[in-house]
């Protein structure tokens, strides 16, 4: 955890991140670490993480949020996902942010809310990122998209709030491939 805080210092300290996202940052670093038990949870190894991936958000109505974002950030379209629902539908919008890979995404609910976060890091490996967190005795569920080819696993898992997070490759930006990582509409199946 030390070296994310380092880099995300480092971010602050050469202007490429305001005060209050720093702020932001750090206390979703905290709040999403968890604290260790006495069945020996203090000795598992932490997870290294190295970005704040993505936001996804649960709004009233999906395309009045894109436009929203769009109009007032400037957020480009990058690519689009399918759902349980339907996994041919352009029903998940994902919109870029910087020129890096993180994004924010919106899914359509009842009942507006940031539905999860997701942390990025270098050589992500699903049952290794299982294996680990069992470790911090963390259950975990890994989702096969069926919109994506091949298919790209996300794992997700609760913090100790009931918090939704998500853990994937660095390079991921909610696309197509092993890693979600090849984001051009057109790469992903129909």
């Amino acid at each position: 955890m030390n070296n994310v805080i380092e880099q995300l210092m480092d971010r602050y300290d050469r202007g490429k991140m305001t005060r209050r996202e720093l702020v932001l940052m750090l206390s979703t670093l905290v709040a999403a670490r968890p604290e260790a038990s006495s069945t020996g949870q203090a000795n598992a190894a932490p997870i290294p993480v190295t970005t704040l991936n993505h936001v996804t958000l649960t709004v009233a109505d999906t395309q009045r949020s894109v436009e929203f974002y769009q109009r007032v950030f400037g957020l480009p379209l990058v690519t689009t996902q399918g759902n349980e629902t339907d996994w041919s539908a352009d029903a998940v919008p994902v919109l870029g942010i910087g020129t890096g890979r993180q994004f924010v995404m919106f899914t359509q609910g009842a009942n507006p809310s940031v539905n999860h976060y997701c942390f990025g890091m270098k050589d992500f490996d699903a049952n290794q990122i299982v294996a680990r967190l069992a470790e911090h005795n963390i259950d975990t569920r890994v989702r096969r998209r069926a919109d994506s080819t091949p298919p790209a696993e996300e794992l997700t898992f609760r913090d100790p709030d009931g918090i939704v997070v998500q853990i994937q490759d660095e390079s991921y930006c909610g696309g197509s491939g092993v890693l979600g990582n090849l984001c051009n509409p057109d790469d992903r199946p129909r």
